[in-house]
């Protein structure tokens, strides 16, 4: 068997964890302490490293119980824009370092901002991903789209509308894309079966 790393790529959730303005702070409730250990959660299903379905935009679109399985786990290709950040990512800075298809792969946008997790200006000031470079993402069959900061794009949210649109599920707030170090690697990225729901928290992994 050839040898092989997992690397986590997800935060920790706990009632300290960043949550996007006006979503409210997670709460973890001790149950039962006794004779055993039970606890309860409540927080925002865009907490923390999550996936956006496309009905997160769209209320006829897919809820993140439906997203196929088939994009959640497989090839990926790690791009590295730490040098386009911060600011607008355009379709040049992705295209430039796309000298091989992305068709069928998870493209996962590596721009260093998940160095900043926790700091003030953490949602605020992040990059964005524009409108041309969301419709290059799609155009060229990518599957998934990934990035290490807590949007791909402000209001009025162009990239969300093209990616979700388009049925291409977005994860959010990435870490330790650093760890990967290798442009080609396996990406899985399971949501919770939350029917009929907009997200979901995931626990996101590279095997390289």
């Amino acid at each position: 068997m050839n040898p092989r790393s997992i690397i986590d790529l997800s935060h920790p959730v706990d009632a300290g964890t960043p949550v996007f303005p006006g979503d409210g702070p997670v709460r973890v409730t001790v149950i039962e302490h006794t004779s055993v250990n039970v606890s309860r959660i409540d927080l925002s299903v865009h907490t923390g490293t999550h996936m956006d379905a496309p009905f997160h935009f769209f209320n006829d679109a897919q809820t993140i119980d439906h997203i196929p399985l088939e994009r959640c786990a497989g090839p990926a290709r790690l791009i590295d824009l730490r040098d386009a950040a911060p600011g607008e990512i355009r379709r040049e800075h992705i295209e430039k370092r796309c000298a091989t298809p992305l068709l069928g792969h998870a493209a996962i946008l590596q721009t260093g901002w998940s160095k900043q997790w926790g700091a003030p200006g953490y949602f605020s000031d992040h990059p964005s991903l524009a409108a041309d470079a969301a419709q290059f993402l799609v155009d060229s069959g990518v599957q998934l789209v990934g990035v290490d900061m807590p949007s791909v794009d402000r209001a009025p949210y162009p990239a969300h509308q093209i990616l979700l649109r388009a049925g291409v599920p977005i994860v959010e707030n990435l870490t330790n894309l650093d760890a990967i170090g290798a442009l080609l690697f396996q990406i899985v990225v399971l949501p919770l079966k939350l029917a009929g729901r907009d997200g979901s928290p995931v626990r996101a992994v590279a095997i390289v």
